[in-house]
């Protein structure tokens, strides 16, 4: 069976039209809190994580996915998360057949949403990271990787448009977008700006930094900015990197001006998982290549930290138990 990361009962309106990420009855605060999921803040539940031997699953007839058996635990693992999620942000920017696209951040969900977006027809395909190995998984996939600090993202992606931009944005970073410190994108005006957003989005998390733990981004709004700059005209933006409420910043101005679709939001995992399956089942795709590393459960605390400092090569992590 696969456990999907948020939860639904699947017989409220939401859920029988699909948006399973805003269901009534999961969220125990009520049905105007919003997505339930596992591991969680506390206005999402909050629910136990699924990081361990054993797991409480509410609503398990309606959430759970059984699984054939061709699909070993390695590929479903990919697949209760960060696959659909990367499915829904392609989803979100609407694309389609010939559509130009770029993937704002390169990590395991942003590879998704490159494959997602591969496999709902686009053209062209841009990766935009700062990480050398990062890029070059997506290189793989076939998109054409940018990196932030070596050319400014926007006007790459412009250069290579024509001077028109892309047709699809997705936003697979959130508030953990860090702000260019060297090269052409590097604006030493927006400096202030950022360290008030990294104030706003995670006051309490100053000090782990200090102590060689997570860190919050450098430049929370970043990613959205370079978004919204290089998307086309009346395109779209897919978000699916996390923004707290905390964060009120948004160049909203500047997206009405251009005519710009804007979709964010939770992933509708259980929505989305019966087509992933059929992908996965028929040869369409094979999520294993995101998973790079395999870490005893015990080793757990070892690995986050390996990953939380973006080490070269630490994609995704299986932790076994």
């Amino acid at each position: 069976m696969l456990i999907p990361s948020t939860i639904s009962c699947g017989y409220c309106s939401y859920c029988r039209s699909g948006y399973t990420a805003q269901c009534d009855n999961a969220n125990p605060n009520g049905p105007l809190a919003g997505t339930a999921f596992f591991g969680g803040p506390k206005d999402t539940g909050p629910f136990q994580g699924l990081q361990a031997q054993y797991a409480r699953t509410p609503l398990a007839a309606a959430s759970l996915v059984r699984l054939p058996d061709d699909i070993d635990d390695d590929r479903a693992i990919l697949m209760s998360d960060i696959f659909p999620t990367g499915w829904f942000g392609a989803q979100l920017a609407r694309v389609g057949l010939g559509d130009t696209v770029a993937v704002f951040g390169a990590g395991p969900v942003g590879q998704f949403a490159i494959a997602s977006a591969r496999l709902m027809g686009a053209g062209r395909i841009f990766a935009i990271d700062r990480l050398e190995s990062r890029l070059a998984m997506a290189r793989a996939q076939g998109a054409e990787p940018i990196d932030f600090d070596r050319e400014d993202p926007v006007e790459a992606l412009r250069t290579l448009t024509g001077g028109i931009g892309v047709d699809r944005v997705i936003d697979a970073v959130g508030v953990d977008a860090e702000r260019a410190d060297k090269g052409p994108a590097a604006d030493g005006q927006q400096h202030e700006m950022f360290d008030t957003e990294v104030k706003e989005v995670a006051p309490e998390q100053a000090q782990s930094a200090r102590d060689g733990q997570w860190k919050p981004g450098s430049g929370p709004t970043q990613a959205i900015q370079w978004a919204v700059k290089s998307v086309a005209k009346a395109g779209t933006i897919g978000v699916i990197g996390v923004y707290p409420p905390s964060l009120a910043r948004f160049p909203l101005g500047e997206a009405m001006n251009r005519n710009l679709r804007i979709h964010m939001g939770n992933c509708n995992h259980r929505a989305i998982l019966p087509e992933l399956v059929r992908l996965v089942r028929n040869g369409s795709v094979d999520p294993i290549a995101i998973l790079t590393q395999r870490e005893p459960i015990m080793s757990a605390i070892d690995a986050y930290k390996a990953f939380d400092k973006r080490q070269p090569g630490w994609m995704k992590v299986k932790l076994e138990p």
